[in-house]
């Protein structure tokens, strides 16, 4: 029960860090990291009961740092923009990104192999 909780309290940070993307300046970059941690808490809670929730706030986080970030949105890569900045951004994701999913993807793996003997 409480992975469940977790988990959609993690899908609904990663909603709540979409306004705070909108906004200019260092307000952007609160939700960027709020994605960020939304995507950690979703991989820990996920990893012991169902990936539904990991795979919802990646959803929300690629939607919100593509298209709504105010600091990182890939329209800015066409402009004049601060383009060390934007890469950096886009690679800590990765990395985040990279490390939750192989949490998820390891545990769903075991948990398989282990219902199946």
């Amino acid at each position: 029960m409480i992975y469940k909780a977790t988990g959609w309290a993690a899908v609904l940070l990663a909603i709540v860090a979409l306004y705070p993307s909108m906004q200019p300046g260092a307000y952007s970059v609160i939700g960027f990291y709020l994605c960020l941690f939304s995507l950690i808490i979703a991989a820990f809670a996920s990893h012991m009961d169902r990936p539904i929730y990991f795979r919802g706030a990646i959803g929300i986080s690629l939607v919100n740092i593509l298209l709504v970030n105010d600091g990182t949105r890939a329209s800015l890569l066409l402009g004049q923009s601060d383009w060390v900045y934007i890469g950096s951004m886009y690679g800590i994701f990765l990395v985040v990104v990279s490390i939750c999913g192989f949490l998820v993807s390891r545990d769903l793996l075991i948990s398989t192999l282990e219902n199946h003997r």
